[in-house]
């Protein structure tokens, strides 16, 4: 039976990923559990929820009052972290420093990546963060990959196109993730079975300068088309970068929202980055809660208005590049 889950469970389940303590962490699944549909498709992750809660519960207790900053955990900016994933000698240090000219240490040995790094890669309007991470392949686990992941808004995976094994590698990647609970998918579904945390993912060939890059993209395809979107470049000859940068923007699944005030003309510098089916009301929300709580009604200029200036309430669903005039009481 599907899960059927609504959107305040999962505003609270991504509160739930970017908390760092244990109270915030039973805040966020103590909301997760009230909102959610109880039924048979959700009595396991009912259960999960009640046994998360125990755990922290018990960690809070144990715990000392003094408690330092785990390295995976970086501070948020832009409109969403991505952690840059892959085996060693895939470029994915060279990627990140091409997309956002940061200085980040690149080299052709494997391993170069000891620890995150976070950079920033503009798109159009806004900056993304990307976050380099140390090759993780069977001779060196990187276990707390898994975490860094399960907080983030997106993740990119990147193979080797040279190398005859880079199917088996990110097997390797995507099989150990979902082993702790991070699941790597394209798209994210409302139903579950369990716990999981689903991260929406880009998978992206890289070095398709290679000789057997066809080859090796052929077998990528087979075993991955249907589960990740799939994006093509060559980091050394500087091709396919825009395209990766647009595919990691749709892979994200968000929408851009600009707002004016009434009577003079559109803010159109940084716009406010919120969920893809978000409405008038999350974006009253995001701006202060105060206009949340006089918010009458709501102008709009854009892709899903049927008109210039139509007058919209506050459960309208917003689109990519709308213009937004908000109206309180």
């Amino acid at each position: 039976m599907p899960a059927n889950l609504p959107p305040v469970y999962h505003a609270a389940e991504k509160r739930y990923r970017q908390a760092n303590s244990p109270e915030e962490k039973i805040e966020a699944l103590r909301e997760m559990h009230a909102v959610m549909p109880k039924h048979k498709g959700t009595d396991k992750l009912q259960a999960d929820i009640k046994r998360k809660i125990a755990q922290l519960k018990d960690q809070a207790k144990k715990a000392p009052a003094a408690r330092q900053v785990p390295q995976w955990v970086i501070e948020k900016v832009g409109a969403g972290q991505v952690p840059v994933i892959g085996p060693p000698n895939a470029g994915k240090s060279a990627l990140i420093a091409e997309v956002t000219h940061a200085e980040v240490r690149v080299a052709e040995y494997p391993f170069t990546t000891q620890g995150p790094a976070p950079a920033m890669m503009p798109f159009e309007n806004i900056q993304i963060q990307l976050i380099d991470t140390p090759a993780w392949s069977e001779e060196f686990d990187v276990g707390w990959l898994p975490e860094l992941t399960r907080r983030a808004d997106a993740c990119v995976l990147v193979a080797d196109l040279s190398d005859e094994l880079a199917e088996e590698m990110i097997a390797f990647i995507v099989d150990h993730m979902e082993a702790r609970d991070v699941v790597l998918t394209g798209s994210v579904s409302d139903e579950r079975e369990g716990f999981e945390v689903y991260v929406p993912t880009l998978l992206v060939g890289n070095k398709s300068e290679a000789a057997n890059a066809g080859g090796v993209l052929a077998e990528l395809e087979r075993r991955f088309a249907d589960r990740f979107p799939i994006c093509v470049v060559s980091v050394g000859e500087s091709r396919g970068l825009d395209e990766f940068k647009r595919a990691l923007f749709d892979v994200m699944a968000i929408t851009r929202v600009f707002t004016k005030q009434p009577g003079k003309e559109a803010d159109l510098g940084e716009p406010f980055v919120l969920p893809a089916g978000s409405t008038v009301h999350d974006l009253a929300a995001k701006i202060h809660k105060e206009i949340l709580a006089s918010l009458k009604y709501a102008r709009l200029w854009g892709e899903s208005g049927r008109f210039k200036g139509q007058r919209v309430g506050e459960d309208h669903v917003l689109a990519d590049g709308d213009i937004v005039e908000l109206h309180t009481r």
